[in-house]
């Protein structure tokens, strides 16, 4: 009896205010004046070349601010108000520039626009959305002390009005801030994930578009989902490719190019996972007249695209079963009118249950899944599990259930140094990604996330730095104990045994893994 078997047969198997400021006489300007007053001031701001590296950073803005606030504390309000408005070093830089407000939203100093002069009061300026943005920063100054607004604003560089940032601060009586140009600072957080296509695979290409909805934040992060072709060009894009960051595949696709690198005398560490995701299921669909898998011995099968997760995954499976048949290379759409017409037998695809693609297809004359044994060496690279009508109600009858085969789906990323740009993009994504799989569990998201477990781990693979140090940081937070084989979790995740969100997981894990290892040794 099969570890999978074992479990299945288990009984326990079944996500305002400050202080008043220095009297001064103000001015009120009209929005119109104001906005003629900032193009007017651009034309006296230095040409720069507009380089990568010419446009400040949020990290820099804050560290501006900081400086202010030091000089605030060291020299005391007249002589940083002098500092400001005469550029003083420290104050300004690229597109970086300080400025000093009170507490009614007029401007004490400014030191990159000339026409800013102290007095110029902004509180009922809108900007190009028609946000009251002074009023804004007003509330985070004199409310949480510090924070981030986001409005539209000229940039002093570009000469275009652009979504800026100002991170914001209490001052004293008086607030400062700089701002940066998001424009920019999204170039410097896009996290490119390669995923599947509509025809391929629709699993990799909604998981992927889950992620960008979840996590996309502004200028912050943006998650740039990628039409792939499948799971091996998956690895090899994230491999050679430039600007993939991350990839969808699958284990056995991972496992299958290392034996085949180690075959040539090499082996590749550069491709590391991020996390394991889910499984995804084998779909095999064939006619009336075939009953059992091996029946499609030396007939016309369909495996999809030769470029595709599915074709890679079916030639091993086929090959671990001992049998020959005849590839067939066409869409799955395709594949059932040719199925319907009796030019192939079956057809296969590899998707996360519901598969959309398999709801969605209009199947005669019998057509049916067949179930796939979980054979001795299958059992070393995949996972048993089955179909039912709450499944596929269109191809599973009520109180049925086919059994077949899962792959495990994985993010992976390239195994960059610490000290690099690229490697910083992919820890920026698991400190996004990795605390908000929750919000991932629940509809309208892919019910796949449910299977999601960020701390399980892949036999035989590295994981990335990036996300061994955030587990490494919360150790026991969340996810399953070591003291069970992380195949053995996987399984028992798959079938239903442990919900990985549950707040006892880990003991269930190793109760379950010891009364198997009980079963093992004495059959009951």
């Amino acid at each position: 009896m099969c570890d999978g078997a074992w479990l299945r047969s288990s009984e326990t198997a079944k996500g305002k205010m400050f202080a008043p400021a220095h009297e001064r006489r103000t001015s009120t300007v009209r929005p119109s004046v104001l906005a003629f007053a900032f193009a007017a001031a651009l034309l006296w701001w230095p040409n720069f070349a507009i380089a990568a590296s010419q446009f400040g950073t949020r990290d820099e803005a804050v560290a501006m601010v900081h400086r202010v606030q030091d000089m605030f504390k060291r020299v005391g309000y007249e002589a940083t108000i002098k500092a400001v408005l005469s550029k003083s070093g420290g104050t300004i830089d690229r597109d970086l520039y300080a400025y000093i407000l009170d507490q009614n939203g007029v401007v004490m100093a400014n030191g990159a626009i000339p026409t800013m002069t102290p007095g110029t009061n902004l509180y009922n300026f809108r900007d190009q959305n028609g946000k009251y943005m002074m009023r804004e920063q007003l509330e985070v100054c004199k409310g949480p002390g510090s924070g981030w607004v986001d409005f539209r604003f000229l940039s002093p560089l570009t000469q275009t009005i652009e979504d800026k940032s100002t991170y914001i601060e209490r001052m004293g009586n008086y607030c400062v801030g700089v701002g940066v140009y998001a424009n920019e600072q999204i170039n410097e957080n896009t996290v490119s994930i390669i995923s599947g296509s509509p025809t391929v695979d629709d699993t990799y290409l909604e998981v992927a578009s889950d992620l960008a909805s979840v996590l996309n934040d502004h200028d912050r992060l943006r998650v740039v989902p990628l039409v792939g072709i499948g799971g091996p060009q998956n690895i090899r894009d994230v491999r050679y490719l430039k600007g993939v960051d991350i990839g969808l595949t699958q284990v056995s696709i991972m496992d299958g190019m290392r034996r085949s690198n180690q075959a040539l005398g090499k082996d590749d560490d550069k491709i590391v996972y991020i996390t394991r995701l889910f499984n995804e299921e084998v779909h095999l669909i064939a006619g009336p007249d075939i009953t059992s898998i091996e029946q499609l011995a030396g007939r016309k099968v369909n495996i999809d695209d030769v470029r595709s997760g599915t074709n890679y995954t079916m030639r091993d499976i086929f090959k671990r079963l001992g049998m020959k048949v005849e590839e067939v290379n066409v869409s799955q759409t395709e594949a059932v009118k040719m199925l319907n017409a009796g030019e192939i037998a079956a057809t296969a695809y590899i998707a996360g249950k519901s598969a959309k693609l398999i709801s969605n297809l209009q199947l005669d004359r019998g057509m049916h899944f067949v179930s796939i044994p979980f054979a001795k060496d299958i059992a070393t690279e995949y996972l048993p599990t089955s179909f039912s009508h709450d499944d596929y109600p269109n191809l599973v009858a009520v109180g049925q259930k086919i059994d077949t085969i899962a792959d495990r789906v994985v993010l992976i990323g390239y195994n960059w140094p610490k000290n690099t740009d690229r490697y910083r993009r992919v820890a920026q994504f698991v400190e996004a990604f990795f605390p908000k799989v929750t919000a991932f569990q629940n509809p309208p998201f892919h019910p796949k996330w449910r299977e999601v477990n960020v701390s399980a781990k892949i036999d035989g693979w590295k994981r990335s730095d990036a996300a061994e140090d955030w587990l490494a940081a919360r150790s026991g937070a969340a996810g399953l104990d070591s003291q069970a084989p992380s195949k053995f979790r996987e399984l028992a995740i798959s079938n239903g045994a442990v919900d990985p969100n549950s707040a006892d997981a880990n003991s269930k894990a190793s109760q379950l893994y010891q009364q198997f290892l009980k079963w093992k040794q004495t059959g009951h």
